[in-house]
């Protein structure tokens, strides 16, 4: 880069000498003048080859000390490039000592990554409780019944379908519910009133109609949310049977306190919430 910047000197001491002869008009014979000033534009158009060649063979890689011909130039437009070029210097060095630091503590954990490590792909056993025979249902809901006694459920399979089942659910006199499932999987809980029917006007049984009570709406709304919660396609027993005994703690609907707030009613409501763990009953306002 010494070179090129001692070229560049050489260029603009010819091209001022140009612009000299220029600026000062014809002295002397015209034809004399002329040959001189084409003489000195053929030694400008040789040191600027010159830098051409030299620019075009420059690496591109720089230093501290190459920058020191940087800040020795006389042009006021190069005068920020040095202090800029240096503080990119000092960022680099820093890069390099970071990156250099990293390799050593890096080399000196001994763990692989799975994807080094395992030679094939890992693959989770497929879930089949969606597929579960309706055997399997059946059986799990005669254990509900016998570890719920004044909780009842009954399963019917419209059109004698082999996936799909609807089970009713009759708590005491507290409340009647729909649970729509695919093999183990609950897919849809609707809530309503012992005194509310489940049947539609055709007989069918009706899984989309809400209740009228405000009180067994925002149960089926928790109720869902309780479904979703316990819902585990490894171990879909555990997930009903954990769903049930959810539902079955509403059996003291409308004796329960807050466990919050204390109180029977809050908004002319009972405690519609269950805490999924511990089951204790809240206010929609005052659950945790």
């Amino acid at each position: 880069m010494g070179d090129t910047m001692l070229q560049l000197e050489q260029l603009r001491d010819a091209a001022n000498e140009v612009f000299a002869r220029a600026g000062c008009g014809v002295t002397g014979e015209e034809k004399e003048y002329l040959a001189n000033l084409h003489r000195q534009l053929d030694t400008v158009n040789t040191h600027l080859k010159d830098v051409e060649t030299s620019v075009n063979q420059f690496s591109g890689h720089t230093s501290i000390m190459i920058m020191g011909n940087v800040y020795a130039d006389s042009s006021v437009e190069s005068f920020h490039v040095y202090s800029e070029l240096v503080k990119s210097h000092k960022w680099l060095d820093k890069v390099h000592d970071y990156a250099v630091g990293a390799a050593a503590y890096l080399a000196q954990n001994g763990l692989k990554r799975s994807y080094c490590a395992v030679a094939k792909s890992r693959r989770k056993p497929v879930s089949t409780s969606h597929t579960a025979q309706p055997n399997h249902l059946n059986r799990m809901i005669e254990g509900v019944n016998k570890l719920f006694a004044d909780m009842k459920l009954t399963v019917n399979r419209p059109g004698n379908t082999q996936l799909n089942a609807i089970v009713e659910v009759h708590l005491d006199r507290i409340l009647k519910a729909v649970l729509i499932f695919k093999g183990l999987m609950i897919e849809w809980v609707v809530v309503k009133g012992w005194e509310e029917d489940l049947l539609r006007s055709d007989g069918q049984i009706d899984i989309w109609g809400e209740s009228r009570f405000q009180v067994f709406q925002r149960i089926t709304e928790n109720a869902n949310a309780a479904m979703l919660h316990f819902q585990s396609p490894a171990y879909p027993d555990l997930a009903v049977r954990s769903f049930m005994t959810y539902l079955h703690s509403f059996n003291s609907l409308f004796s329960d306190k807050c466990k919050q707030c204390g109180m029977y009613l809050h908004n002319h409501l009972p405690p519609t919430w269950r805490e999924f763990r511990t089951l204790e009953p809240f206010h929609e306002d005052c659950r945790p």
